[in-house]
């Protein structure tokens, strides 16, 4: 195999259409086209779901319509491969022939149903890119069963290379093109971007921010712009985040001071107080900078637009809660703490207060929320944590 079909120049390739599908939505058909062409031989698809909605539209190369239509509606609710997929992390090839080949689905609806008919093409070879906060979204490529054992090391090499990049570009998708924002004709990137978004250099200097990305500049607590306009971030668990992800968007390698390409993984959020905060970073090369509205020829090679995303804490939400239904600061602490887990007295240990103290502002929570025993207020917020 030469340098043209190897699996470190196929993901380069398609990394390219991924790039464009970062900035809009609608090119994810055009990734899978590009796999489809750079992979001779396997029909891929792209099914992202989210808890807030539905599952969404698969984007796909090489299927029949109506045998996707058919997985959509009925085949993808009985598929025995996607607990498979829900058990495996992140960034982690999955080969149908490995783990439950199609021989042992004989007897199942699946099998006569959606398999059988796909002829020879009942292999598959899959990676999970994002499975968090109640959103999925997984990358397959169905082949033939005949090439599943020869071909695995490859497929696995060009999943796990793309990966990353698909995942990044995903989560860009989320925070710039919610589904129910309408575009406006001549709105650029940024102007659609709700969270504070920047374009940096590699080195994180500022060139352009949105809206909501000047108003965070503005406020000076979590970011800044110093001298020669580079972005300084206050809180050191952020800004390693931020420049572990600028790097990745740009390129980055190991002998940069950046993570190899297998420790990609979708990072978790920051802490800041009761904020939790996610870092969101892709590449933006000269042919997509217009979408940005941006010059092309008085802006650096190497640029990544990184989106910060905010949101409150488990534990924060609880209190607002809590606080909604009228119960103190002093009340909530000692409520939080009556999950079943401790006693009153180990409560009162915990917080630093007189056994009748504690006792007495039990009396209030009880009243406050409608309970009568520790049972009823236990089961109450363990729920709450639930929604929260």
């Amino acid at each position: 195999m030469g340098e043209a079909d190897s699996p470190a120049r196929v993901s380069r390739e398609i990394g390219l259409a991924i790039d464009h599908a970062a900035c809009d939505p609608a090119a994810w058909d055009a990734v899978m086209a590009e796999i489809g062409r750079l992979v001779p031989g396997v029909w891929p698809v792209l099914q992202m779901v989210d808890a807030a909605g539905s599952g969404l539209p698969l984007a796909q190369w090489g299927w029949d319509p109506a045998h996707i239509e058919s997985y959509e509606a009925h085949y993808g609710a009985v598929n025995p491969w996607l607990p498979l997929v829900l058990s495996t992390p992140t960034m982690v090839s999955i080969h149908s022939e490995e783990r439950m080949p199609a021989e042992s689905l004989r007897h199942t609806e699946f099998h006569a149903g959606w398999l059988r008919p796909l002829g020879a093409m009942t292999a598959s070879s899959g990676i999970k890119l994002i499975d968090a906060d109640g959103r999925l979204a997984m990358l397959n490529l169905q082949h033939e069963r005949a090439r599943a054992e020869r071909e695995h090391g490859r497929l696995a090499a060009i999943m796990e290379g793309i990966g990353p990049r698909m995942r990044r570009a995903i989560e860009t998708n989320r925070a710039c093109f919610p589904p129910s924002a309408a575009r406006v004709p001549g709105e650029t990137l940024l102007d659609r971007v709700a969270d504070p978004a920047f374009v940096v250099t590699r080195d994180l200097r500022l060139v352009e921010a949105s809206r909501a990305g000047h108003a965070l500049i503005a406020g000076g607590e979590v970011l800044r712009v110093g001298a020669l306009d580079r972005v300084q971030i206050r809180d050191p668990g952020l800004a390693g985040a931020v420049a572990r992800e600028v790097a990745l968007a740009c390129g980055g390698d190991p002998a940069d001071g950046a993570p190899d390409i297998a420790s990609e993984l979708a990072p978790g959020p920051v802490r800041i107080g009761e904020a939790l905060w996610r870092v969101t970073a892709i590449g933006l090369r000269q042919d997509l900078r217009g979408v940005l509205g941006m010059a092309r020829l008085l802006t650096p090679d190497h640029l990544a637009l990184v989106v910060l995303r905010r949101t409150v804490s488990d534990g924060a939400r609880a209190r607002h809660h809590l606080a909604a239904l009228g119960l103190s600061p002093a009340e909530i602490r000692l409520a939080l703490l009556m999950d079943g887990t401790r006693s009153l007295v180990e409560a009162a240990g915990s917080l630093g207060i007189r056994h009748e103290t504690a006792r007495s502002q039990l009396r209030q929570v009880f009243s406050k929320l409608g309970v009568s025993r520790q049972s009823e207020l236990a089961v109450f917020i363990l729920r709450l944590r639930q929604r929260a």
